[in-house]
Parts: C-alpha cells; sequence; structure tokens
C-alpha cells in the first residue's frame, strides 16, 4: 500500500532531524571552567604616637608612627635642678612608661623645679651641735648631734618633738631648730629642815642605783620623774634610790653602804640610823619595794624602786613603770604640802601627820593619777622617746577604771555594804580595797567639781591652814558624812552609767 507524504508531513518529518542533530551537537561541547581571583592584602593599620618633654627634662623619643600593637617603653629623664612628676595623657608616676598602641596617643613628661629649703641650727650656751645647717633640696635626710657642756644637759629641741640628743631630720620645709641646754643645779649637800619642804625647786633629783640596772631602765626612770614632776612640779629634795629585782647580795650591799653613808653624813633623824654600823645590820635594801620613806622632820623625800627588769625593754614594763613612779610621787606631792611635824591618832587606828587624811583617799589619789596623768601627757601628744613610753598600753581610761571595778570592787562589795572612808586601809585592802575602792572615790569627786587637779591643787594645800575636814569640804563642797552616803548610792548604778564620769583620754 502505498502511503503518499503530503507537504505538511515533509516538514515536521523535517523539523525533527534538523532538532535532534542540534541537541547533539549541543551536548557534545565541553564545559568552560571558571578559576577563582585571590583577594587583595588590607593595608596594614597605623596609629601616631606623640610624646614631648615640658620644662625640667627629656623624652627618650619623640615618637612616630606604628603598626597596631607595636610595644613601646619611653623614659623621662629630668634635667639637673628639676625631678619627674607625671605623664600628661596617664596615671603612671613612673619615669619609664611602656604602652602598647592602639590607638593615636599623645603623651608629655612633666617636670618641677626641686625645692630648695633652709635648715637654721642655733646654738645658745651649754653645748654644741654638729651642724649649723644650710640650703638642702626637699627630702635630703641629714643627722644633728646635741652636744652639752659639762655642767649642762640636754633637754630636748626647740623646733621638733624629740628627746634624743642624735636625730635624722628629713628637710622638707624651711626649718629653724635648736638644741635645749640646761645648767644642771646639783642638790645642796647641806640644808635646814624647813629650807625647802613643800618648795618648787630647780636642782635635780639625785638617783641611785644597783649596779645590775641596765642604761636604759635608768634613763627610763629619770624621764619619768622628769615628765611627772612638770606635771606635778619639782618638790625637792628628793633621792630615789633604784634596786634590781635579780641584784645579788653583793650589789644590795653597794648600794646600801651608800645610802647608810648619806643618813651618816646628814645626821638624819631616822630612830633606826642612829649611826653607819646600825644602818648597814638593816639590810634595808634586802626586801626593797616601791615606796616612799621621806618625813617631814628629814626636810626631805626619799623613794624607793623595785622591779623586774628583765622584761624592761617591753611595752607592758613600760606602763607599769610610768604607772609606778607616778603613783609614789603623788605620796611625794600630798607630803609636800603637810607643812606640820605634829602626828596624832586617827580614826583609822594609825598615828600620822595631821592632816594626813584617810588612806582611802591618800592611796586612791595615787592610784588615780597614775592612771590619769600617763594618758593626759598621751593625749596631749607629751614626746617621750627614752624608755618608758606615753603610749596606748593599758587602755583607756576608762577601760582601766571598769577593770578596778569588775576585779578588785564588785566582787567584794558586800563585804563592805556600809563602810565609813576610815574603816577603809591596809587591813582591808583584800576586799574594801583602798587603792582601788579609793581611786572611783576620788574620780567621783573631781567630776563633782569638774576638775581633775582639785586634790592637789585646792584641797592638800589648805589642810594645814582649814585641817582635813575643812579643806575637804571646801574643794568638794560636800562634808565627808554626805560623800561617804552619796558614792555608796553611786555604787549601785549601772557600771556603765558610773562610767561617764571618767574623762574620755
Amino acid at each position: 500500500m502505498k502511503f503518499p507524504f503530503s507537504s505538511l508531513s515533509i516538514c515536521i518529518l523535517s523539523f525533527i532531524i534538523v532538532f535532534s542533530c542540534s541537541t547533539e551537537e549541543e551536548e557534545s561541547v565541553a564545559p568552560v571552567v571558571q578559576t577563582p581571583q585571590p583577594e587583595p592584602e588590607p593595608e596594614p593599620v597605623e596609629y601616631a604616637l606623640t610624646v614631648s618633654a615640658a620644662e625640667g627634662g627629656t623624652v627618650s623619643t619623640e615618637g612616630g608612627t606604628y603598626e597596631e600593637g607595636t610595644e613601646l617603653t619611653i623614659t623621662a629623664t629630668p634635667s639637673e635642678g628639676y625631678r619627674f612628676t607625671g605623664w600628661e595623657g596617664n596615671t603612671s608616676t613612673e619615669e619609664s612608661l611602656t604602652i602598647t598602641l592602639n590607638s593615636n596617643q599623645t603623651y608629655q613628661a612633666l617636670f618641677e623645679l626641686v625645692p630648695i629649703y633652709t635648715l637654721t641650727v642655733t646654738i645658745g650656751e651649754g653645748g654644741t651641735v654638729s651642724s649649723e645647717g644650710g640650703e638642702f633640696v626637699d627630702g635630703t635626710e641629714i643627722e644633728i648631734t646635741a652636744t652639752a657642756n659639762e655642767g649642762y644637759r640636754f633637754d630636748g629641741w626647740e623646733g621638733i618633738d624629740s628627746n634624743e640628743n642624735t636625730i635624722t631630720l628629713t628637710v622638707t620645709s624651711d626649718t629653724e631648730l635648736s638644741p635645749i641646754f640646761n645648767l644642771i643645779i646639783h642638790t645642796p649637800t647641806s640644808y635646814g629642815v624647813d629650807e625647802y619642804w613643800g618648795k618648787i625647786v630647780e636642782f635635780e633629783p639625785e638617783f641611785f642605783f644597783s649596779n645590775d640596772l641596765p642604761e636604759f631602765a635608768r634613763e627610763g626612770l629619770k624621764e619619768t620623774i622628769k615628765l611627772v614632776s612638770n606635771y606635778f612640779g619639782l618638790y625637792g629634795p628628793i633621792e630615789i634610790w633604784s634596786v634590781g629585782r635579780d641584784a645579788s647580795s653583793s650589789e644590795k650591799r653597794q648600794i646600801e653602804a651608800v645610802f647608810c653613808e648619806r643618813r651618816s653624813s646628814r645626821k638624819d633623824h631616822w630612830n633606826r640610823f642612829t649611826n653607819y654600823e646600825t644602818c648597814v645590820a638593816l639590810n634595808e635594801f634586802e626586801e626593797i619595794g616601791s615606796s616612799i620613806s621621806g618625813q617631814r622632820f628629814y626636810g626631805y623625800h626619799i623613794m624607793y624602786h623595785r622591779n623586774d627588769f628583765t622584761f624592761a625593754n617591753n611595752s607592758d614594763y613600760r606602763h607599769y613603770a610610768m604607772t609606778t613612779m607616778t603613783h609614789e610621787y603623788t605620796h611625794i606631792v600630798q607630803q609636800a604640802n603637810l607643812f606640820t611635824k605634829n602626828e596624832e591618832d586617827r580614826p583609822d587606828g594609825d598615828r600620822r601627820r595631821i592632816g594626813w587624811g584617810p588612806i582611802f583617799f591618800s592611796e586612791g589619789t595615787a592610784v588615780y593619777y597614775a592612771e590619769f596623768i600617763q594618758r593626759k601627757l598621751r593625749q596631749n601628744g607629751t614626746p617621750i622617746e627614752n624608755a618608758p613610753n606615753v603610749d596606748s598600753q593599758g587602755g583607756s581610761l576608762r577601760n582601766k577604771m571598769r577593770q578596778f571595778k569588775e576585779r578588785d570592787i564588785v566582787q567584794y562589795l558586800d563585804s563592805c555594804p556600809n563602810f565609813n572612808i576610815w574603816d577603809v586601809n591596809y587591813s582591808t585592802r583584800e576586799t574594801c580595797s583602798p587603792y582601788r575602792l579609793g581611786a572611783w572615790g576620788v574620780a567621783y569627786l573631781l567630776d563633782k567639781v569638774n576638775d581633775q587637779d582639785a586634790f592637789w591643787k585646792t584641797l592638800w594645800p589648805n589642810i594645814d591652814e582649814m585641817g582635813w575636814d575643812g579643806a575637804f569640804e571646801h574643794t568638794f563642797g560636800i562634808t565627808m558624812e554626805q560623800f561617804n552616803q552619796e558614792f555608796l548610792e553611786f555604787l549601785e548604778l549601772p557600771i556603765e552609767q558610773q562610767l561617764e564620769i571618767i574623762p574620755d583620754i
């Protein structure tokens, strides 16, 4: 059978053939591969460092342009007569400054003229100094020594607070300095019993030490007496005999011989010291404690002192020594203000000079002033560089009085609930202590008249004329009987309320 092709069929066939050939040709052409181009490297980040020096010095670099993260050290060098003070742009005060650049930075080294100060050292009569002073740059340290001439003593400096004859001074301002030299006035070797009694004198106390006492202990005791006598006044004449607790028998005999020789040469009227041999036989220094033995009919005072100096370099001892010396010197002041030589039988069964008053007050004042005065000196900034120191030992006065109350009074109050002041004496020291209880009684009266010096400035100087009771009422505005009752009521108050009467020192 024949199939005729039409024109349309021929056209369709031709299209199919052409399309098929074109597709085969396209699939046989290889693809084109594109090669990636490398990223261009970034330009390095740079920062500017600017460094300069103000007047008075130089810097190790003026800076420049550096890549980020560069670490640099800059050094400032002051010129002669100047000193480096810091960096403008940085808080460092070191002359070498190390920085890491992570931004544009600017620094300037700062300098200032070094101040020059004048030290003027003037010298009065009685000694020499190792330097007359001069001009010194700020911060210069200079050592100066003052040396007293024979017959004089060095007593400190005008211009600075120091009792040391050799000082190291740092010059930070114009300073005027002058050593203080005072003529040594020795105690007269002969005088009458009325010549100096009760008077403030210029001549020095006489000190006598056993051989076992080291120099620092001797100087410390001298300095302590000086401080206390400056507060009260220097009553005289005074002999002070000090023996170490560990002194050997031969050392005690040595100082005892000196003591008895003086008693013999001065012809003392002590019944037990009628002559040198009798005095030596008494072994006066064998059991010596801390006490005074001066009596009105001698015309002078004697203070004994003995302590364990093994721990004399520590602060606890310094506080103890100051307390002991002040306690005994308070008795000297009390004695010196009584001029009568006559004695009387007292309500406490003792026999003492007329006007001595109750043991409650004689020992109470000694205990109270021993604690008060050293703290007052400390509060006033009194320098005491030769041991013992007026330092923080012993705490505040209120703490000390609290200790007295809690340790020595509260537990014994039931033993003396209705005491009479005259009944509180040495025989009751283990229960109703004339020392601790007396100190609180003294504090009560001093607060009542708002005068911490009332006993020695008002009461004692008026006893000879007014008698004890009259002077007491004149000073405190109440009788002894009224005080007795008021004080008993005061002791019933809470301790915190009682402590309000104690000075805050």
